[in-house]
């Protein structure tokens, strides 16, 4: 069942999609190298993710199966919101806006108001990703999702909750706008994933492997009579599955991309052959050195 919550997330997607699409299309035409189709493709399929996380079926079957709850946090945290901050969207978004509501943004952003210092302060980038690993940990929490689960309005408060501590989190990885913080240093970037990624496993690896059902809010919906297409500990399984193989392909990959864009910076993404490798004093079978002098002599030999 779609809540108030949930609509109040659809009319905010189609919001942005608008302001979205008039700020590509006005940074098109002065030929932004950003605004290129596959950027605008990869927005689509944001918009589309977030809504399948709040407006579908999924909305309603996380209260019957936990892997319907798990999707819920994969899609949306791990591919809907970075891809929102890859396909440039504040950026984007800040052009869609009339010309004196982007200039005013622009002011704020530059600026060095009480607001603009407060906000710089509570989005540094440890604290975004302390208090994601925090929200995340409690979200899973069998006691925590018990009392969420018992209200769906509750539910998809704490989805938005868990979803803006991604968003933070995501905005210091990736870079993108909007730029309030000096760029996170590759290194850091790397090891906050790896941190992220360890506290994922932590519920992952007991959840997938629990022989009996974690959450007493699912055992009661069984009790119940509820339908269910699959057993407790299978669907168990299977949501531990889901966080512990999309966690890992999206942290670990990421970890990749940031290091190899780190040795790109640096100029160390190709492979420089030492000089003088193929000497001849290096190529030279051992014990036949003597003949590299002899045959240098006979080079210069008249």
């Amino acid at each position: 069942m779609v809540n108030l919550l949930s609509i109040g997330v659809g009319v905010w997607l189609v919001a942005m999609t608008v302001l979205y699409l008039r700020g590509w299309l006005r940074l098109r035409r002065r030929g932004a190298a950003f605004a290129n189709l596959p950027r605008l493709f990869l927005f689509g399929g944001a918009v589309l993710l977030t809504a399948t996380v709040f407006l579908s079926p999924l909305n309603w079957l996380n209260q019957l199966y936990f892997s319907a709850r798990v999707a819920q946090y994969v899609l949306l945290c791990l591919f809907a919101i970075p891809a929102f901050f890859t396909s440039c969207t504040f950026d984007t978004l800040v052009w869609g806006l009339p010309s004196h509501r982007r200039r005013a943004v622009g002011r704020w952003m530059r600026g060095q108001g009480a607001v603009r210092r407060m906000a710089g302060t509570l989005t540094r980038p440890w604290l975004a990703i302390v208090l994601f690993i925090v929200c995340f940990v409690a979200w899973y929490d069998s006691t925590v999702a018990g009392w969420l689960l018992a209200e769906s309005n509750r539910h998809t408060l704490s989805l938005l909750v868990l979803g803006g501590t991604a968003l933070l989190l995501w905005w210091h990885l990736i870079g993108t706008g909007p730029r309030l913080h000096v760029e996170l240093s590759p290194w850091l970037a790397a090891i906050a994933l790896l941190v992220v990624e360890l506290a994922s496993m932590s519920i992952a690896v007991p959840t997938t492997f629990a022989t009996e059902p974690l959450y007493p809010h699912y055992v009661a919906a069984f009790a119940a009579g509820e339908q269910r297409a699959l057993h407790l500990v299978d669907d168990q399984a299977l949501g531990g599955g889901l966080i512990w193989v999309a966690g890992s392909a999206v942290y670990l990959s990421s970890i990749v991309l940031i290091l190899n864009r780190l040795f790109h910076r640096h100029k160390m993404d190709g492979s420089k052959p030492l000089a003088g490798w193929d000497a001849d004093e290096r190529m030279i079978m051992p014990g036949l050195e003597h003949r590299v002098g002899q045959k240098g002599r006979s080079r210069h030999r008249p």
